[in-house]
């Protein structure tokens, strides 16, 4: 007997309804299997962030104050000052250098995760003690430039220097600055309000950053000479024929570079 046409078109349909709900139990299936699987390609969380002690924020100001300070240095200039006959005159702000320390340090510190406002505060109290030295900083230099004493001419020509006198035969009123038992007093100052947000005390660990700090300037100074000095200046009192020669009474005196030849400033600590 030959099957109805409707019946099995009945058949055909029930059959695909049967391979549709069985795709669907397998594709629900999967999703609930997926969400149980962690994803391995996910970034975990970041543990919390240790809380800083006092100690590590000293140490962290200590080296960012050094890596700071040599680049000051290694891009310091002269310019300025006085030449009187053989002698150069160094006064004050004659030493500038295109490095701040302050925005320096805070540069750093920024990369080794300081709290910001203790870094502001501190690098603030620390590259100022600096600068009181160098922007007070004063020497003269009897024999720079013996030619200087009797030029035969209106002016004298760029002159290098004849000496490199030791840095330490200068003075600044500003080096108070740096002494232990002062810029202890401001760093404390400027970070008490932030003392609860690192562990421990501030005032042991200001105290041996600011004793480091001294120590290591007075080595620096007492190792390093100014060299590369070049004067420069015009004769007043030349008139020929009758005063044909004179000495530079009205002169500057500049570098080309870094005066300062000698160690790295900051002691080393194990």
């Amino acid at each position: 007997m030959r099957t109805s046409r409707p019946f099995r078109w009945l058949v055909a349909f029930s059959s695909v309804g049967l391979l549709l709900a069985s795709s669907a139990r397998w594709v629900l299936a999967q999703s609930v299997q997926a969400l149980q699987i962690p994803q391995r390609n996910s970034t975990p969380p970041l543990p919390p962030a240790p809380r800083l002690s006092w100690d590590s924020i000293a140490v962290q100001f200590r080296e960012a104050f050094r890596v700071a300070v040599n680049e000051w240095i290694g891009r310091a200039r002269i310019q300025g000052g006085t030449v009187s006959g053989a002698a150069a005159i160094l006064t004050p702000g004659s030493i500038t250098s295109d490095v701040n320390i302050e925005l320096r340090m805070e540069q750093i510190l920024a990369a080794w995760r300081v709290p910001g406002d203790i870094s502001t505060a501190g690098s603030r109290v620390l590259a100022g003690a600096w600068n009181d030295w160098a922007s007070g900083f004063q020497m003269r230099i009897p024999a720079a430039y013996p030619s200087f004493a009797a030029v035969p001419g209106p002016a004298a020509p760029p002159t290098r220097a004849a000496v490199s006198p030791p840095l330490s035969s200068g003075s600044s009123a500003g080096e108070a600055s740096l002494q232990a038992s002062l810029l202890a007093a401001r760093l404390n100052a400027s970070l008490r309000a932030y003392a609860p947000a690192a562990a421990g005390a501030p005032d042991q660990s200001v105290l041996q950053l600011a004793a480091w700090v001294q120590q290591s300037f007075q080595q620096w100074k007492n190792a390093v000479a100014l060299t590369g000095l070049i004067g420069r200046g015009s004769v007043p009192t030349y008139a020929p024929p009758y005063v044909p020669v004179g000495p530079v009474l009205s002169g500057d005196n500049v570098s080309a570079m870094s005066p300062f030849v000698g160690p790295r400033f900051g002691i080393v600590v194990p």
